[in-house]
């Protein structure tokens, strides 16, 4: 019983402030509120003195907002608002979010047709919940939307790509989801354009649109979805300028201004109570058949509440009141659509007042980073795989298959080909939609070459009148195409335009060609994200709800932070931090890559090669990455071993070394020796001796060195200058003589990493570099990963490490920085390795998934588990990874806030690669901190990947820290 009081008592308060303001109004003010007035957002005084002057004569019930600024729209409901003594109720056409009317700044979500491709009516609900968050920074209370018209005629030049499709379910289903959201969230939707506007070749713009379907196909198909939402509450609808003679038989009569619409079929059959609005009353749907202040009138005797843009106010006054005074109108419905409006603005909170807005805050909600996930999230869930035979996608193996894009449409290379580029190596073409023969034999002749094509059609139209932009030539060239390659195609445009295509075996659409529409279609080719969408009308041979799920290959994809709850702003301070870092010469440049739950949200790259500022600092470029070696060549090796049962960590590593046998080292297990606790010295400076003994001025000595190979002098330490031969053999020697520690207990050495890579060469007859490569790297798509770099890539990609004047007299680029691993030709276990964070992170994200990537299986979890877990007697180190150290009083190797379980490497020219299980975290930096000298301490002393490690923890949303 309290409950049902309360609720009467709001009832009471809302009829007595209806009451009040109702009967303190003259009948010209009561009249007004029927009225909704166009409003532009522009600073033009000539229109806002037109809009105050219709406020303050006729009080007039509301504003519908078009063309302007958000930060204008704001700034003028204000305006708009003060001048009224009723508030005004604001609307405005946001069918896709406010960029409907605010084009180009905010968030531009997709259209309803591709938002009718998803199956997960969740996905809309969030996209209702963030276009009222959108109104109400504008000052908007009425959104005309969901457009819940059913789509089943492609000739339809005004709905089409506006509906959610041609199936009554989804498209009811879809428009209760947008609604709900948005109704949830304060905003009033308006189910629009009743009583269905979908089957027309007409557009009610220009003229007005005849639909003569019976009222049984009427009733089960048009109105179904206007049915649904009427049942669940949506609070407003707007009637269209249709001509249905199965409704009313009179000559040209719209459905605007027909009482067997309205109050007969809307109010009386489908019980609708909520607030009724006109279509714009300046379209030609109407005013071809009658004249301003006629159509006004009839709309109203029609038994719409609130007419939307009139040309002449003065004249549709004028003409109600005659209707009025003669009868026709009765004036008991006058007054329920004014208490109706006036019941909707109490609902809205307008009895309170109008809140002023801040114009200045208006761009940080329309454009903030959550819309962009959202718009991130709609786009995966829409693009849809609409055909594939051979199975063929996503992209299983990278490297394995010539690959060529060919964007028909553009002029320039298209975020597409940008994107398919990252995964795979391709040729990258572009076309015109009109190419002459020459060019299209000339096309087909460089195509020849490739085993794969994928074509991307842009620059579409909505249009079938249009050709949906498709010429006739570039359908004859893909005719050929077809017959000569293995061809995707994926169409940036209207799913309608399949019949343009027919069957083929791989076909893809992905609705529109914004630039994360393309980026995300890219990323499904290739695995990154799933395939999920469906389509939502039929085409030709092409059904509706035809597609085809295809899981994604647990390939790292790219989105922003905020789609996997971390904040951008907070990841923005790592500019600063890396601004900081260059000025303070500390390093001259670095790549920092975050990536989250199998998303690379943050990929930076700052400053330059050098001081010398010559050449910045690229994704694509590599980095002498110094002892993460010791993980991403020589562990993972260790572990694949594992796995083929052809070594066991536990196993002593004489076992596989037999010089051992007779040395202080037979006894010590690879588990002991990876892991830092075998009582190894640190390492040794196998150099010293090979160099003259100035301190000041040391070279390199001729009974060592020539600046060319043969035979003698063999192994490349840096560029034109070769080390004798049988100087690895001394290597060896000395490291297996070498002394061990007295202590027990933890000591970081080199010399483990060496004796790992001895043994890999003697179980597999392969360098750690080799075995690595065709067990790793080139089975997950690595192209910039590997030893000796200066071999295989342009010296231009590879940053320097240093100006050696201590031993190599030279800048090392694309040579080891390590003295040791140089001497053994650039490839050792613990040095020797160049990559890039992109490629260092997919390699890092294999290990978080469990020894899986790109669909295939690279090691056991079990073994990735074991590896990854602390040795049984140490507070930092795993098999070979480095670990959070865990002992406070000892020095630390990370950011405090990263999990225990946090696991990676450090390496000595300013690196550091860490994956965090607990938050699925990968964190990646990349520097030559040691160029131009290695004694360079800053970058060292003042912590800086620790401190960059910290803010990407930071920067989680909705994770609990330590």
């Amino acid at each position: 019983m309290a409950i049902n009081a309360d609720l009467s008592g709001q009832v009471d308060k809302k009829a007595q402030w209806v009451d009040s303001i109702y009967n303190a109004m003259n009948e010209d003010q009561r009249l007004g509120q029927l009225f909704m007035m166009r409003a532009f957002s522009y600073t033009d005084q000539k229109h806002i003195d037109q809009v105050k002057s219709l406020i303050q004569k006729y009080q007039i019930g509301g504003l519908c907002f078009f063309q302007g600024s958000p930060e204008n729209q704001a700034l003028l409901v204000n305006t708009y608002q003060s001048l009224s003594r009723i508030p005004l109720l604001t609307a405005i056409d946001g069918e896709w979010g406010l960029s409907m009317r605010f084009k180009g700044s905010v968030t531009d979500f997709p259209r309803q047709l591709m938002l009718g491709a998803i199956q997960d009516d969740n996905l809309i609900y969030e996209f209702g919940k963030e276009v009222a968050m959108q109104c109400k920074a504008t000052g908007i209370h009425v959104n005309f939307a969901p457009v819940a018209d059913v789509n089943n005629n492609p000739d339809n030049p005004v709905i089409n790509d506006r509906s959610f499709g041609e199936d009554i379910y989804n498209v009811a289903a879809k428009s209760f989801a947008y609604m709900k959201g948005m109704q949830d969230y304060g905003i009033v939707a308006c189910a629009k354009h009743f009583p269905g506007h979908g089957d027309t070749g007409v557009d009610s713009h220009y003229d007005l649109p005849v639909i003569k379907h019976n009222t049984a196909r009427l009733d089960s198909l048009e109105l179904m979805p206007f049915k649904v939402l009427s049942d669940q509450g949506v609070k407003s609808m707007m009637v269209a300028h249709l001509h249905m003679p199965a409704y009313d038989d009179r000559p040209n009569r719209p459905t605007t201004l027909s009482r067997n619409v309205i109050t007969e079929l809307l109010r009386k059959k489908l019980g609708f109570n909520g607030v009724v609005f006109t279509d714009a009353m300046e379209m030609k749907g109407v005013l071809n058949h009658f004249p301003t202040g006629e159509a006004e009138a009839e709309a109203l005797l029609a038994g719409n509440d609130m007419i939307v843009l009139t040309m002449d106010i003065d004249k549709s006054m004028k003409k109600i009141k005659e209707y009025i005074n003669s009868g026709k109108i009765n004036k008991n419905q006058v007054t329920e659509s004014v208490k109706r409006i006036l019941a909707m603005k109490y609902e809205l909170g307008l009895s309170r007042g109008h809140q002023p807005l801040n114009p200045a805050l208006v761009d940080e909600v329309l454009n903030r980073p959550e819309s962009i996930a959202l718009k991130s999230r709609l786009t995966r869930a829409a693009i849809t795989l609409v055909n594939d035979t051979l199975g063929a996608l996503p992209v299983q193996q990278l490297n394995d298959s010539r690959y060529a894009t060919l964007s028909i449409g553009k002029s320039e290379y298209t975020p597409f080909q940008e994107r398919i580029s990252d995964y795979l190596t391709t040729m990258n073409l572009k076309a015109h939609k009109d190419m002459d023969s020459k060019r299209r034999s000339r096309l087909l002749k460089e195509l020849k070459k490739y085993d794969q094509v994928i074509v991307s059609i842009h620059d579409m139209s909505k249009l079938r009148s249009k050709g949906y932009g498709v010429s006739d030539s570039t359908l004859q060239f893909l005719d050929v195409l077809y017959k000569q390659n293995k061809v995707t195609t994926v169409l940036f445009g209207s799913p309608y335009a399949l019949e343009k295509w027919g069957y083929r075996d791989q076909m893809i659409v992905a609705y529109n060609e914004d630039p994360l529409t393309q980026d995300i279609t890219a990323q499904a080719i290739c695995g990154a994200t799933p395939f999920r969408g469906r389509l939502p009308v039929s085409v030709g041979s092409y059904k509706y709800g035809q597609g085809e799920d295809r899981e994604d290959l647990a390939r790292l994809g790219y989105d922003i932070p905020e789609s996997v709850g971390m904040s951008s702003a907070t990841l923005a301070s790592i500019d600063t931090l890396m601004a900081e870092m260059i000025s303070d010469r500390a390093a001259p440049g670095c790549q920092i890559l975050v990536a989250k739950d199998g998303k690379i949200v943050f990929d930076k790259s700052y400053g330059y090669f050098t001081y010398a500022k010559k050449r910045k600092v690229t994704p694509r470029d590599i980095y002498d990455v110094a002892s993460v070696t010791k993980i991403l060549a020589s562990t993972l090796s260790m572990m694949k071993l594992q796995d083929e049962g052809k070594v066991n960590v536990k196993d002593r590593v004489s076992k596989y070394i037999t010089q051992l046998d007779t040395t202080n080292k037979k006894e010590m297990t690879f588990e002991e020796m990876m892991a830092h606790h075998a009582r190894l010295i640190g390492w040794i400076p196998f150099y010293v001796q090979t160099i003259t003994d100035n301190k000041r001025n040391p070279r390199p000595l001729p009974e060592y060195y020539r600046r060319t190979g043969s035979g003698k002098y063999s192994i490349p330490v840096a560029k034109n200058l070769y080390l004798r031969t049988d100087y690895r053999d001394s290597i060896w020697s000395k490291i297996y003589s070498s002394k061990l520690r007295e202590r027990e207990g933890y000591r970081y050495s080199d010399l483990a990493f060496y004796l790992v890579h001895n043994a890999i060469n003697n179980i597999t007859g392969k360098g750690v570099d080799e075995y690595a490569t065709e067990s790793f790297y080139k089975p997950l798509g690595l192209k910039r990963t590997g030893f000796n770099p200066h071999k295989t890539i342009k010296l231009n990609n590879i940053i320097p490490s240093e100006e050696d004047v201590y031993f190599r007299r030279q800048r090392l680029t694309g040579y080891v920085h390590d003295m040791g691993a140089a001497m053994l030709g650039g490839v050792s276990g613990h040095a020797g390795l160049f990559s890039n964070s992109r490629e260092i992170a997919i390699m890092m994200q294999m290990l978080l998934n469990g020894g899986h990537y790109g669909g295939k299986k690279f090691l056991n979890q079990e073994t990735v588990k074991q590896f990854t877990s602390r040795y049984r007697i140490s507070t930092r180190r795993g098999i070979g990874f480095d670990m959070k150290e865990l002992n406070p009083d000892r020095s630390q190797n990370m950011s405090s806030l990263a999990s225990d379980q946090t696991f990676g490497h450090l390496g000595f020219t300013g690196t550091a690669v860490f994956a965090d299980p607990e938050h699925n975290l990968v964190y990646v930096f990349l520097s030559n901190r040691t160029y131009p000298r290695m004694e360079n301490t800053r970058f060292i002393r003042d912590e800086y990947r620790p401190r960059v490690q910290s803010i990407v923890y930071k920067s989680l949303l909705r994770e609990t820290l330590p």
